[in-house]
């Protein structure tokens, strides 16, 4: 008896799976190929559509009433906190001062009263000269002054008081949004600008980013998915200007690190520079931090937590900036974290 060597179908499990599928990699027979393709349209309607068309339309909202961000929100409730802690701290202060107040006026009236009898006794008598009436005067000016200006109550700011009211601050995510946009040589682009592939030759091959750099501070992050045994790829800037090469690294306006224990700085090779010590391994995450402020741009590795700075000279590698990446064999690849 002859035997089907057609795989089962993935839905009905008879062997008429003629149909594969290249996304899960099963086989479907002709009703549940069909099947299968309209269960992917309803997913890719109403759940990837839907939650594009909902992230459409909060950056719509966000753009036209960015006041309404959620982010803002925070800010309020700031700021009523703050309100709240002023009202509670003013109502505790009125409520300490009447209480001082009450007993001051009492000391007051009580010097009042003696003036009051010394005085009226004076007139009686008749016996009082310039001398009394300059020390009456006296005594009238500093009650009068002790109520209105109690030399003994003082209103201050406790300095001591650390973290009463925080100073609300702002704090930008460094991370910058770029992709990998002109290439030199064996390489190409994949994945919407994310990822950079080389071929399966030896041969260097430069990439640069899209954006430009001039100030601010500006963190990017890369996973490598897949490097040779020589373990060699080039991370760094040059200036936008440079004509794009496949040996990228060696521009003049080049800086940057790579494998082999290699510093490149205005596209000179420095072997060893400032103690580096290239750890590349397949799966690494790396972050490049470009700061344009501080000119200086840093290499860490996110496994080994090694990490190592080079200041930049901006009259070798003037502004703007671009992100500059070099690989050289095969099907070494790097991928833009976002």
């Amino acid at each position: 008896m002859a035997t089907s060597s057609k795989p089962r179908c993935a839905t009905c499990n008879k062997a008429a799976g003629i149909f594969s599928c290249y996304g899960c990699s099963q086989h479907f027979c002709v009703p549940h190929a069909n099947e299968h393709r309209q269960l992917l349209t309803k997913e890719l309607d109403e759940e990837i559509i839907l939650a594009h068309d909902q992230i459409q339309q909060n950056i719509n909202e966000n753009t036209t009433k960015p006041q309404l961000h959620p982010l803002m929100k925070q800010i309020d409730e700031w700021e009523q906190q703050s309100m709240n802690k002023i009202r509670q701290a003013a109502d505790e202060a009125r409520k300490q001062l009447l209480s001082i107040i009450e007993k001051h006026m009492d000391n007051i009236k009580k010097s009042l009263g003696l003036l009051t009898e010394q005085l009226n006794k004076a007139r009686v008598d008749d016996e009082f000269v310039e001398t009394d009436i300059k020390e009456w005067k006296e005594r009238l000016e500093k009650l009068k002054k002790e109520m209105n200006a109690p030399q003994s109550i003082k209103i201050q700011q406790d300095n001591n008081m650390i973290g009463f009211i925080s100073k609300i601050l702002i704090n930008e995510n460094l991370s910058t949004i770029d992709i990998f946009e002109k290439i030199q040589g064996s390489v190409q682009i994949e994945d919407n600008g994310q990822v950079i592939s080389h071929d399966q030759t030896i041969s260097d091959s430069a990439v640069r980013g899209r954006c430009e750099y001039s100030s601010g501070q500006h963190r990017f992050r890369f996973k490598i998915e897949q490097l040779d045994g020589n373990k060699w790829s080039f991370f760094g800037i040059v200036s936008k200007d440079t004509a794009i090469q496949p040996s990228s690294y060696f521009a003049p306006t080049t800086y940057g690190w790579a494998g082999k224990n290699q510093i490149y700085l205005n596209g000179v090779q420095n072997i060893g520079f400032d103690g580096y010590k290239s750890d590349m391994e397949i799966n690494d995450v790396l972050e490049l931090f470009v700061d344009c402020d501080r000119r200086r741009i840093r290499l860490t590795n996110e496994r080994t937590h090694s990490t190592c700075e080079l200041d930049v000279n901006v009259t070798k590698c003037p502004f703007p900036w671009q992100l500059s990446f070099c690989l050289a064999y095969p099907r070494d690849r790097i991928r833009f974290l976002l």
